[in-house]
């Protein structure tokens, strides 16, 4: 939980433009303390108040750096408002070059860089689900799913029983699925596809082994006779692939019936060794079997392409015991490095503090830092939006530019810096990613990759609503107080 200190409003006669949530007079701003909270995400310290009876946010104590923001890509361009950061941490800014970066990484991650492998970039369910149907189809030897959300809607059918015929085929198949996010799924779906020899393995039913409630398999992995695979943000449910099966994750009603916006990668190379290497310690942690003979054909020797782009494949496994920080690592050595431009997409954007700082010092020293996420109308979980908006003051103050999804849900976990670095993957910037799931992500050194992230999240501004200070100053005292009690709780979620 974050530490933090009170926050009060008062009413001014001048009003301010109305946010999309909420509607009330801007305010003036003062501040007093309380204890500081306990918890792994902030230190004590304090800040220039938002408003209303909460505590305020975290900031560092060095002194704020003045810097012309980068003009906005839309005609709303945030207001100009009270500088605040959060605590210091490391800064690879002055590192001279990515290979300087790629050594950090490589001990920081866990993980290695490896060149020669072509990236295909799958934006939406009805090209995802269109690319995978066809690996599937074409499958000689093996099949490798895993992921979090296993539905028994139309696209769960129809991929089990996909599945279930390659089977009978001859190939071999093997299945995780996470027994928490595909909780309300048909048993018989998956029935249907051990019958027809399907291996298929649950990670951590809560409702028989209720200790593993908090610890989630978030990874997603589809891997064709161990050279091809599709790697990012998405699952198997119409959400994704079909435009809305009117039920959430967690059955929580209805919702539109729009596709949800998220993004995959294809990758064909060396890397896809080490996605699948993943997916094998997954396989065993379930219980499941790999001869030497089968695994030599799922880690075949794969020759690197000679113009192809550098990707390493990051794992997060925070309930192991290694305790790993990987993912986190990753975002933050490549916002550090970062001296013209980030790009962040990301569905639960409520970033940990050493995110959130360095951010807020990439703004600061000049980078043009935009992020694209939910708003509490799209976002499937709104809880986490509000939460979110309580840590929105330092990065508009420091000239980060965050943009809200209105309409249907933003799903994609992207990333791009200075036009040469990109991330694909299943981490969300939150602490349940952080600290509670298991995750994994593409980090690709590729200029083509990266501009075609960059376009995505160009052409998808059209379909978002900038946040501005003024937006911010005028949320009421309930709403703040709202954001403030979420906030305390954003470690879970």
């Amino acid at each position: 939980m974050w530490a933090d200190t009170v926050k009060i409003k008062s009413p001014q006669t001048t009003p301010t433009p109305a946010t999309a949530q909420n509607d009330a007079p801007a305010r003036t701003t003062s501040s007093a303390e309380t204890p500081a909270a306990k918890g792994s995400w902030g230190a004590p310290s304090t800040s220039q108040a938002k408003g209303g009876w909460a505590p305020k946010k975290t900031t560092a104590t060095a002194a704020p750096a003045t810097v012309a923001k980068p003009a906005a890509a839309t005609a709303h361009a945030p207001a100009a408002v009270k500088s605040q950061a959060v605590s210091a941490g490391a800064s690879l800014a002055s590192a001279p070059n990515l290979q300087g970066l790629d050594a950090v990484l490589d001990e920081e991650t866990h993980s290695t860089a490896r060149p020669g492998n072509k990236v295909t970039m799958l934006f939406d369910g009805v090209n995802s689900f269109a690319e995978r149907d066809k690996m599937i189809d074409g499958a000689k030897e093996s099949i490798c799913l895993q992921t979090f959300i296993f539905n028994s809607d139309d696209t769960g059918w129809a991929l089990a029983r996909k599945l279930a015929g390659k089977a009978q085929e001859g190939v071999q198949v093997r299945v995780i699925y996470d027994g928490m996010g595909s909780n309300r799924a048909d048993p018989k779906m998956f029935d249907l596809m051990r019958q027809a020899g399907v291996e298929v393995r649950e990670y951590a039913d809560p409702l028989r082994d209720p200790t593993d409630l908090n610890a989630r398999w978030h990874e997603k992995h589809l891997i064709v006779d161990g050279r091809a695979s599709v790697e990012g943000g998405m699952n198997i449910a119409n959400e994704y692939a079909l435009g809305g099966s009117e039920k959430l994750v967690f059955s929580r009603g209805k919702q539109g019936k729009e596709a949800w916006r998220d993004t995959d990668a294809k990758l064909e190379g060396p890397a896809v060794n080490d996605a699948m290497q993943g997916f094998l310690k997954n396989w065993k942690s379930v219980g499941g079997q790999v001869s030497d003979a089968d695994r030599a054909k799922l880690l075949p020797a794969i020759a690197p392409r000679a113009d192809g782009a550098s990707v390493r494949v990051v794992r997060h496994h925070p309930n192991d015991d290694s305790k790993d920080s990987n993912t986190l690592k990753m975002y933050q050595r490549s916002i550090e490095k970062a001296q013209k431009s980030i790009t962040i997409e990301n569905a639960y954007f409520l970033p940990p503090p050493e995110i959130r700082k360095a951010l807020i010092d990439a703004a600061k020293r000049g980078v043009e830092v935009k992020v694209m996420t939910n708003s509490r109308a799209s976002n499937d979980s709104g809880f986490v939006s509000d939460a979110a908006r309580y840590f929105y003051d330092d990065l508009i103050a420091a000239g980060v530019k965050i943009y809200e999804k209105q309409g249907g849900t933003l799903h994609a976990k992207t990333a791009t810096f200075d036009g040469n670095l990109s991330i694909v993957g299943s981490v969300n910037l939150n602490g349940r990613s952080n600290g509670r799931d298991s995750e994994d992500a593409l980090l690709m050194q590729d200029a083509g990759t990266a501009k075609q992230l960059e376009q995505r999240f160009a052409t998808g501004l059209r379909e978002t609503r900038p946040v501005t200070a003024d937006d911010l100053k005028q949320e009421s005292f309930f709403t703040n107080l709202k954001q403030w009690a979420l906030s305390t709780l954003a470690w879970t979620f």
